[in-house]
C-alpha cells in the first residue's frame, strides 16, 4: 500500500442568494487516494475545516448536511455519486455564526474496509443552509428566504492493479499510477486495463483531459498515512504540452471483456520541469461519446 494520500484544494466565491448571503470554503476540494478501511479527519489531516463566512450584519444559524444525487452528466468524467452519505459527520451538524464572523465545521468521513473500494472516485455534495429566514426586498415587498450553497468534495481511493469496480460501465484498474519525476523525464510506460461491464460492446476513446480550471485557489498537500501533514503543490499539467503518448486512440471492447492499454509519459528536462515539485495528469477514457459512462486514468509524477 502507497504510504501516501495527496490533498487538493481549489476554491471558488460563495453563493449569493438574493443578497443574503451563505458561503463555504472550500466549495470544491479533493481528498485523493485514500485506503479502503481509512477516517479521513479534514481538521486533523487537511489543516483545515470547512469555513463558514457569515457577511449578514445579525447571526445566523447555519445546518450542514450532504447528498449525493447528481445526474451522471452532471459528474467530472469517472466520477460517480459518494455512495453512502451515511459515512460522513459534520461536526458540529449545525452551527451560529456571528455577524461578521467565520464558523469553522469539520467533515470526517470512513471509507469501508474493503478491497472492492479501489479504484474509485466520488463527488460528495456538501450543503451548508440557512436555518432562518433571511429577508430579501423587492419591489417594495420584503419577504424571507433560506439560502444555501453547496460544496462538491471529490473522493478518490488508492488504485489496485487487479480491482474491477464491476458495478461502473466502464472499470479502470490500476485507476492511478505514482512515479518519480526522474522517470518521466527518461520516459515511462505506464498501462491499465479497461473493463467494459456493460451488457453490449463500445468503442472507447482515449485521450488527455483537463480538470476545469478555478483562478482564485488551487494547493494540493501531499499527507502521510501515519504521520503529520507535508505541505507540497503539484501542478495540473495542460492538454496542449503534448506530454503524454498513446500506441492509438481508439479501441473497442466487446461486453463483459476488457482490454490493455499503454501511455508513454516523456516529460522534457528543462529547468521549470525538475523545479516544480511534481504534475498531475488525467487521461480520459470515453464509450461511444457518453460521458456519463467515463472513467479517468491518473499520472501523478512526484520528485
Amino acid at each position: 500500500m502507497r504510504n501516501f494520500i495527496t490533498v487538493a484544494f481549489i476554491v471558488f466565491l460563495a453563493s449569493l442568494v438574493f443578497g443574503a448571503s451563505v458561503g463555504m470554503v472550500p466549495a470544491l476540494v479533493s481528498f485523493d487516494f485514500l485506503p479502503p478501511g481509512y477516517t479521513f479527519d479534514m481538521q486533523k489531516k487537511a489543516g483545515t475545516p470547512i469555513l463558514i463566512p457569515n457577511e449578514n450584519d445579525f447571526p445566523v444559524k447555519y445546518t450542514i448536511s450532504f447528498e449525493a444525487n447528481k445526474s451522471p452528466d452532471e459528474l467530472l468524467p469517472g466520477y460517480e455519486n459518494f455512495p453512502d452519505v451515511g459515512w460522513c459527520k459534520a461536526i458540529p451538524e449545525s452551527i451560529t455564526v456571528m455577524a461578521n464572523d467565520t464558523g469553522k465545521v469539520n467533515l470526517v468521513f470512513t471509507i469501508p474496509k474493503d478491497d472492492k473500494e479501489l479504484n474509485r472516485s466520488w463527488e460528495l455534495g456538501v450543503i451548508v443552509q440557512a436555518k432562518q429566514g433571511l429577508e430579501m426586498k423587492t419591489g417594495g415587498v420584503s419577504f424571507g428566504v433560506f439560502p444555501s450553497v453547496r460544496g462538491s468534495y471529490l473522493i478518490s481511493t488508492l488504485p489496485g492493479a487487479e480491482t474491477n469496480p464491476k458495478d461502473k460501465p466502464t472499470g479502470i484498474a490500476p485507476m492511478a499510477e505514482f512515479i518519480k519525476l526522474d522517470e518521466a523525464i527518461a520516459g515511462k510506460e505506464l498501462s491499465f486495463k479497461i473493463y467494459n461491464n456493460d451488457t453490449v460492446g463500445h468503442d472507447y476513446t482515449i485521450e488527455p483531459y483537463e480538470f476545469p480550471n478555478f483562478d482564485w485557489f488551487d494547493v494540493r498537500l501531499s499527507i502521510q498515512t501515519t504521520g503529520d501533514n507535508e505541505p507540497g503543490k503539484i501542478d495540473w499539467l495542460k492538454v496542449y504540452k503534448g506530454f503524454l503518448f498513446f500506441k492509438k486512440n481508439v479501441i473497442h471492447i466487446d461486453a463483459n471483456q476488457s482490454a490493455e492499454w499503454s501511455v508513454n509519459v516523456n516529460l522534457p528536462n528543462k529547468k521549470e520541469i525538475r523545479d516544480a515539485k511534481g504534475f498531475d495528469f488525467v487521461v480520459k477514457i470515453l464509450p461511444d461519446g457518453n460521458k456519463a459512462h467515463s472513467g479517468i486514468f491518473r499520472i501523478v509524477i512526484q520528485k
